[in-house]
């Protein structure tokens, strides 16, 4: 899961990038916990989520 040069998109314009999710082996609930995690419980207030090459999800808010 890690290594990758570029960030690794999860969420784009508060839309799931499942594709992306599958890759590396996790679910739609797998993130909307992460989520929840950071108290953001509406998806469609997230402008893109993703990983960095070390594998920390990173969740920038709609302003």
């Amino acid at each position: 899961m890690t290594g990758w040069a570029n960030p690794f998109y999860l969420i784009r314009q508060g839309e799931i990038v499942r594709e992306n999710l599958i890759r590396i082996g996790r679910t739609e609930p797998w993130m909307r916990e992460r989520l929840q995690d950071l108290q953001v419980y509406d998806i469609r207030c997230v402008r893109y989520a993703h990983l960095d090459r070390n594998g920390f999800l990173h969740v920038h808010i709609r302003s």
